[in-house]
């Protein structure tokens, strides 16, 4: 636990902090984590709240009606089903497959001649031990394309190589739709989201998971705050995702 660990969770202190403390110590971090990020929102700092489309009237969504786990939460893909469903974009890049939940609502909501790619570590990958603990447990436990497979969809490209080593050049200026859901140490996300950006349509729109988290994920949100700065970046209000045009965002990256 590093020292602004340690100054989240003295501002986070109350007679509930003290009691998790005792009766289930390691999950601490992530209560401390979750009031921090819900004060920062409400206090109003970092991004500011606000979403890119609004769905069209008489609109309706699908999702997969399990979830395995992976950190994406039930709102969250309501999120990513409506914009998917109100942008029709003709090519979706995800960066962070895990079990394929995320690409399935892509699947269920794009059009039916969208182009889907997932990218991911290969199946017989070792993390790296730089990586952030979280992003070791999730490769230990992910179940590649799980998702899509039990509910018979496979109409999608699954990529496997990590993000550092891969090649945006061949999806240059094509992907409307994107989003960066991988590795999230600051090396990996700064990587992916100049990547990311080299592959959008200029009317196109990234996302962004696990904003606002503190902790280990902290170098993700300060990251996504200093590009804030240089160009247009939101927060969904109530989830941990954020978002950017893609205009913007090849401006002050490319």
């Amino acid at each position: 636990m590093n020292f602004r660990e340690i100054v989240d969770g003295l501002s986070s202190m109350n007679l509930r902090t003290l009691a998790l403390a005792l009766s289930k110590p390691k999950h601490v971090r992530t209560y401390v984590s979750y009031c921090s990020k819900q004060y920062d929102e409400l206090a109003g700092k970092g991004l500011r709240g606000g979403l890119p489309l609004k769905p069209k009237p008489g609109d309706t969504v699908t999702l997969p009606a399990f979830h395995t786990g992976g950190g994406m939460s039930f709102t969250e893909l309501v999120i990513l089903a409506r914009i998917t469903k109100t942008q029709a974009p003709r090519a979706i890049f995800e960066m962070g497959s895990y079990d394929g939940l995320t690409t399935a609502v892509f699947l269920l909501n794009a059009p039916p001649d969208s182009k889907i790619y997932s990218l991911d570590l290969p199946p017989q990958a070792v993390a790296d031990e730089e990586i952030i603990e979280s992003d070791k447990d999730l490769v230990a436990a992910r179940q590649l394309g799980a998702i899509p497979k039990a509910i018979g969809l496979n109409h999608y490209t699954q990529l496997l190589c990590d993000t550092m080593k891969f090649d945006p050049a061949p999806y240059a200026n094509t992907i409307d739709l994107g989003l960066v859901d991988a590795a999230h140490d600051l090396e990996h996300v700064r990587n992916d989201t100049t990547k990311m950006a080299a592959m959008m349509t200029d009317t196109g729109l990234v996302f962004w998971h696990d904003y606002g988290g503190k902790g280990i994920l902290r170098p993700l949100s300060d990251y996504l705050e200093a590009l804030g700065e240089r160009c247009l970046m939101r927060r969904v209000p109530g989830t941990s995702l954020a978002w950017g045009n893609a205009k913007d965002l090849k401006k002050a990256l490319l």
